[in-house]
């Protein structure tokens, strides 16, 4: 009998059981079928009882989903026969090889280009912005008013500024200072957010399954030693 198996109320089944570890299909099928009126399907089986092997603590970066990564895991060994005597060791072995691995993992996941790829990649700019407008102006505005009359001889005309031949004379001299100032000055900073679009998006994103895949690889091959081995 292997410990850390549901319990089974007919104890007569376990010795149908080959002698050989339980695969990780029929230990799923017990812990999610047993006492269950609607079977759940194959396809299913991962999903529904992943928590009943990954009951620990490991590191794994939030750009991978908890669920997916371990049904990952559960769906490539399925057919496959774990490698201890009993579950409980084989969760404690598992439990520990994670704790090993997935760090390094994380990184390769983490320098994965094309994550946020359908998004865009948005990028941030502050631009100083100043603007100067200055006009000073002085001067001086001459206004005079000659008007005079003469009933004198044109010869004598010339005489009339002095007064000795003006009848009538108005001779007015305004002068008028005059000063003004325009001045602007305005300082400041403008927030400028340009997205980039990628052209080849699925050239970019067949790449970026590619590397995950591999490295999805890399890690089976990781775990591979935790399960049963035929000669």
């Amino acid at each position: 009998m292997f410990l850390g198996l549901p319990m089974i109320p007919n104890p007569l089944k376990l010795s149908q059981w080959n002698s050989d570890p339980p695969t990780v299909y029929s230990l799923l099928k017990s812990y999610v079928n047993f006492a269950n009126d609607e079977p759940v399907k194959v396809t299913d089986l991962a999903k529904a009882g992943r928590t009943a092997f990954f009951d620990f603590e490991y590191p794994l970066t939030n750009l991978v989903s908890k669920e997916d990564f371990e049904c990952m895991i559960l769906n490539h060994f399925i057919m496959r026969r774990i490698g201890y005597e009993t579950v409980t060791a084989f969760k404690i072995a598992l439990n520990v090889r994670l704790n090993e691995i997935m760090p390094t993992y994380n990184k390769l996941f983490e320098a994965l280009d094309g994550w946020s790829l359908f998004d865009g990649e948005s990028t941030s700019r502050s631009l100083m912005k100043s603007d100067s407008n200055q006009l000073v102006s002085d001067g001086t505005i001459n206004d005079t008013s000659d008007r005079r009359f003469s009933n004198t001889p044109q010869n004598k005309i010339t005489q009339v500024q002095d007064g000795s031949y003006v009848s009538e004379y108005n001779y007015d001299q305004n002068s008028n200072a005059t000063h003004s100032t325009t001045a602007t000055n305005a300082t400041g900073s403008e927030n400028e957010i340009v997205t980039h679009t990628l052209a080849d998006k699925i050239g970019v994103y067949e790449t970026f399954l590619k590397n995950k895949t591999h490295i999805y690889s890399m890690i089976f091959e990781d775990l591979e030693q935790l399960f049963y081995q035929v000669a």
